[in-house]
């Protein structure tokens, strides 16, 4: 009986669940404390969000300045929810800068937080966009339509679980320090696609 539910509730999955080209890939090398914990590997939905891809992509290849994700912290991590990171200003979720100026527009806000590892642009609110990012790491629905999600994590989600379980303050600010140790371009083949799907 049970394998006939999980059967089903499958099939449901995928039936509903929603492709995703991607279209470049980039990766991060995570550190806490100093201890290299792994790599990141990203893929982008450059047809879905093509100018939140390019400040992506800009930022954690060229950086802006001179100044990249490449050394930057992850600030905020709530376990069984998000981790997020990509305050290249002032490391601590109150700066934002991109290759558009200060905030930039939304994009596509019809891609849904159906599952863990969607990466999306953290706001303060329609249209304020700028360097900051998180990644999922449970289905979050609550914030369908609020935020740009602009690409997945196709390995090292691991990587991603591992920093959401670090001690905390009551800011949710992560007591060890979390480092983006390098990042940059992965080299990918053609393009290709993945799926919203949550069982996937």
């Amino acid at each position: 009986m049970w394998s006939t539910f999980y059967t089903t509730l499958a099939l449901m999955a995928t039936v509903h669940a929603a492709t995703f080209k991607v279209t470049s890939q980039v990766y991060m090398d995570v550190s806490i404390n100093g201890k290299e914990e792994g790599r990141v590997i990203i893929g982008m939905f450059g047809e879905e969000a093509p100018k939140t891809v390019e400040n992506f992509r800009h930022i954690c290849i060229r950086g802006i300045d001179g100044i990249s994700y490449k050394g930057s912290r992850f600030h905020r991590v709530i376990n069984k929810f998000m981790v997020q990171g990509g305050d290249i200003v002032s490391g601590d979720g109150h700066g934002s800068v991109s290759i558009y100026g200060k905030y930039f527009e939304d994009e596509n806000l019809h891609i849904n937080h159906s599952s863990s590892g969607f990466i999306a642009m953290a706001n303060r609110g329609p249209n304020t966009n700028g360097c900051q990012f998180y990644i999922t790491t449970m289905p979050a629905p609550w914030l369908n339509g609020k935020h740009t999600i602009f690409g997945k994590v196709l390995d090292g989600q691991g990587v991603v679980h591992k920093v959401e379980q670090q001690k905390t303050d009551t800011d949710d600010y992560p007591v060890p320090t979390i480092i983006i140790e390098d990042c940059g371009d992965h080299p990918m083949g053609d393009p290709f696609t993945v799926s919203d799907d949550p069982y996937e």
